[in-house]
């Protein structure tokens, strides 16, 4: 079309129109006008970053709902992130609630009006315990700058059928939490990320990439949730956090929790030895190895209840009762079948078996206390170092929590979020996240603007390169 000027490629800033955030950045530009010959080193450096975050987060087994208040401090944007964990906990996840959602999943059939009240539900649970974890460990709400969300994902769509888009469900709605709170609330990271072209999970790359790489080893993080994650980080001297690349193997302890319930047992509790002392059926591990439809796609993907749930694993039960199989058989059988899937995608997508037996192997997640899933992947991987997520300074059980709270922090920033190298895309998409405004929103926003210092105007903040993990008795420097 004649006269028509094609938009630039790349990021177009435009003025921010909101009157108080221009009076903010009047303000900033207004001091460093009227300083008096300033020094250049001066003029640059503006007023460092405190947060204090609460990450929030239940997996897909859908057990606990796990805490992280993190107090995040950076001088300026382009020193170090330091990380300081205050309290990390768990409060049991209510039975009831539970019990709604793995009964919709199954029946599959969910009316509007029947998802609108979970996702309503979900936020009220999530702010309730919020108030519980508080109060036990004397923490006062109200000091809280922002709450990160990660919500209770129950449908992930990465790769939809054409004509379909990419998609997810994660219950807690973020504004309901925010109501019930008072503090600013980031929810719903997934949608983000789906709307650029990406597959809207494994989230955390970012995090695991800056607190395990090394110098000269590759570093293999293998997250054992409900789905299991697996992440490559090669040696700094071969890319390092610039190289990572991630993606969901499949199964991890989900199907294992639901032939528990289907022997009438509860997986968060009942690991008696009577069901853990079974024969693997290897029939049943092959045939299922060999026609999984996920196992046989190449990354990037991404995978929730929808494959490997509680539909696949009363299959798989019925395929061993078919062969005799008593329910420890089965468990066993299905522990197997999740080590074989892991170990599986790691050696056909991974960088090949000698690189993979001269790495180090932190695993994390519930599926960490699986002793037999473990011995697997050790027996599997004879010449790797294994080893817990521990050793960075954050607790195995605070992974995803502190996750969650650092991309709440990232989201605010508007900064940008390394991206895996084999993301579908790998344009950094800078607002992971939907904000729902507390009671101290402007109080937390004008602290988001002025850091960075006199000048910077709105231009985006560099990445963080490096994290620091407080240590208990040290400082974060």
């Amino acid at each position: 079309m004649k006269g028509f000027i094609p938009a630039p490629k790349g990021r177009v800033r435009t003025p921010v129109g909101h009157k108080y955030l221009e009076a903010l950045q009047s303000k900033v530009n207004a001091d460093s006008d009227t300083s008096s010959s300033p020094s250049p080193s001066a003029e640059e450096k503006g007023p460092g970053l405190s947060l204090l975050i609460l990450g929030v987060t239940s997996g897909t087994t859908m057990h606990d709902i796990d805490f992280a208040l993190c107090r995040f401090t950076q001088d300026s944007p382009e020193a170090p992130l330091c990380l300081d964990i205050i309290q990390y906990d768990s409060v049991i996840m209510p039975s009831k609630i539970r019990a709604d959602i793995l009964s919709m999943l199954r029946e599959d059939a969910a009316p509007p009006s029947l998802l609108s009240q979970m996702d309503a539900e979900m936020g009220h649970t999530f702010a309730n315990a919020i108030h519980i974890f508080a109060h036990k460990h004397g923490i006062s709400v109200d000091d809280i700058d922002l709450i990160g969300s990660g919500g209770q994902l129950i449908t992930l769509t990465g790769s939809p059928p054409h004509g379909q888009h990419r998609s997810n469900m994660c219950l807690g709605e973020g504004a309901v939490i925010s109501a019930k709170t008072g503090v600013t609330t980031v929810s719903d990271y997934r949608t983000a990320e789906q709307a650029v072209g990406r597959q809207g999970a494994p989230l955390f790359a970012y995090l695991v990439g800056l607190l395990l790489h090394h110098p000269v080893r590759m570093q293999i993080c293998i997250t054992i949730g409900g789905i299991t994650t697996v992440c490559f980080i090669p040696a700094d001297n071969k890319g390092g956090i610039d190289a990572m690349y991630d993606w969901d193997t499949g199964p991890g302890t989900s199907m294992i929790d639901a032939a528990f319930r289907r022997f009438g047992f509860d997986p968060a509790v009942d690991h008696g030895s009577s069901l853990l002392q079974g024969e693997i059926c290897h029939e049943v591990v092959e045939e299922l190895l060999n026609n999984d439809k996920y196992l046989s796609a190449r990354p990037p993907k991404t995978t929730a209840r929808e494959i490997y749930g509680d539909d696949m694993a009363n299959r798989i039960v019925d395929m061993c009762a078919y062969r005799g199989c008593t329910p420890a058989d089965t468990i066993a059988t299905l522990t197997r079948f999740t080590s074989a899937s892991i170990a599986h995608q790691m050696l056909k997508y991974g960088p090949g078996r000698d690189a993979i037996n001269h790495a180090d192997i932190v695993v994390d997640g519930r599926g960490m206390f699986n002793l037999q899933l473990i011995e697997d992947l050790q027996n599997e991987f004879t010449g790797a170092r294994f080893g817990s997520f521990d050793k960075t300074g954050v607790p195995s059980n605070a992974k995803k929590a502190v996750g969650f709270a650092m991309q709440a922090m990232e989201a605010l920033l508007g900064r940008a979020l390394p991206v895996p190298t084999n993301a579908d895309v790998r344009r950094p998409n800078t607002i992971t996240g939907k904000l729902a405004p507390g009671l101290r929103w402007r109080e937390v926003i004008e602290k988001s603007v002025v850091f960075g210092g006199a000048g910077r105007g709105w231009e985006g903040l560099p990445e963080v390169r490096e994290l620091i993990v407080k240590q208990k008795g040290q400082a974060c420097a």
